[in-house]
Formats: structure tokens, sequence, C-alpha cells
């Protein structure tokens, strides 16, 4: 019987409306079995990119007083997850909390997607997420993303393109690197490469059509909580597509 639970910092915004964020992230990891300390960036009335007229509050002096508490507190974390930042010094919090703690950074870098930023990024987030991806063990960048942390222009069309990507990212600093919404040959896969195993991992996602918020954020979360349990990277993908696949299912079933 497993006697202890992960204990994972999840640095994410909350959102009011739309399942993402931290209202998809701690129930999943919850549920998987795991302790999580939520780590706030930012407070918004809906996800952004979807609604318009969202309010927004930057949470940066809530998350150094937080991390400051937690190291008096004498606490101890197995990961730190990071997602959507509020602004572009957060990285530094981020950064400062992997050396406080001492544990395994999972960064992914939310700041665009379909070839654009979000509204609330700016180039110096860019900038700065390169730098927190050279201190991340981990990141699952969507292809836009790693375009960006890159500094490309052409979208990959097959497999050793994506490789090219997959292998420059582990030379920015994590061993293990995920690339989500590859498409190539009409299909769509994560993509990976494990350092440590010098394995390339291509997975079929059996891509279902359509715009979903939130899958990112899913996705990376059910992989982390694979990871987490001893599951192999492989087997942490194969998982989490497998459940952001049949949660879009059930979700277009019910509209």
């Amino acid at each position: 019987m497993k006697n202890y639970l992960p204990k994972i910092i999840a640095a994410h915004d909350l959102s009011g409306i739309g399942k993402a964020s931290l209202t998809a992230v701690v129930p999943i990891l919850s549920v998987m079995g795991n302790y999580v300390c939520p780590l706030q960036t930012a407070a918004l009335s809906s996800i952004t990119g979807v609604y318009e007229g969202y309010s927004f509050t930057d949470l940066t002096k809530h998350m150094e007083e937080t991390v400051d508490h937690w190291e008096k507190l004498g606490a101890k974390f197995d990961y730190i997850y990071s997602g959507f930042l509020g602004n572009h010094s957060q990285v530094d919090i981020i950064i400062d909390a992997k050396k406080k703690f001492d544990c395994c950074l999972v960064v992914d870098p939310v700041f665009a997607d379909d070839g654009k930023l979000y509204p609330t990024m700016t180039n110096d987030m860019v900038e700065n997420m390169k730098r927190l991806v050279s201190f991340a063990d981990i990141i699952t960048p969507n292809i836009t993303e790693a375009m960006y942390l890159l500094g490309e222009t052409k979208v990959p069309e097959n497999f050793e393109e994506i490789k090219d990507y997959l292998l420059r990212l582990t030379e920015m600093g994590p061993n293990l690197v995920l690339i989500t919404s590859c498409r190539v040959g009409g299909k769509m896969y994560v993509c990976a490469y494990d350092k440590a195993e010098n394995e390339f991992m291509n997975i079929d996602c059996k891509y279902i059509d359509g715009s979903y918020h939130g899958t990112g954020d899913v996705f990376t979360t059910v992989f982390l909580g694979g990871i987490a349990r001893g599951q192999s990277p492989k087997e942490a993908i194969c998982l989490a597509v497998d459940f952001v696949r049949k949660a879009i299912e059930i979700t277009a079933d019910n509209n």
C-alpha cells in the first residue's frame, strides 16, 4: 500500500470560468495520489483567449511571500510544476523555489498557441521563459511555444525536423522534452526525447478536430501524475494522451 504522497508545488493561475490551470491541475493530481500545494500566479475572472473583458490580478508579491513562508516552515517538495505566469518576473520566483527546495522542475511554458502569443504575453516573457527552461528537468511546450523558444519561424513538417527541435531544446537544459500538437502526415502527435535513455518517441494522439481549452493543462498534469507514481515517460505520455482524448470525446458527445 502506498504510504507516501508526492508533494507538488503547482504554480498556475486560478481562473473563475474555464476548466484550466488550477481548477484542472489540483483535482487531477490529487486523485492521482499527490499532495498539491497551489502557488497562484494570477487570478482571472475567466481564461484568456476565449472570453473578452476578463479581469486579471497579478499575484507576484503573494508568490514571493508564499515561497518564503514555505521555506521557513521547512517544507519539502518533490516537484515544482509551473504553467501560466502572470508576468516575466515570476520566472525568477520559480527558479528561486527550484533552488530552495531542490526538487524536479516541470515547466509547461504557457505563452502561445496557433502561431501567436497569448493576449497577456510579451516578448519579454518569451526571453525569460528561455531562462526558466534552462533550469527545468522536464518541459512540455506545444509546437508554437517550441518554435518561439528556439527562435524558429518554420513549422516542422516531418519527424526528422521535430527530432532536431527536440535535441536543441534539451541542449537548453532539460533532460526530457515533450512537444505537443506536432502534425505529421495529417495526424497529430506528441513527440518526445528522453536524454537519459537517448530515446525518441512519437505518440499518435488520434486527433479529434475542434478547439477545447485546457487540454494542454490536462495533458501535462496527467503526464506528471504518471511520472510521480513511477511510470516511464512513454507510459505517462500514453496515459495523458488517452485521458485527454477520452475527455474530448465525452465533451463532444455532450455538446
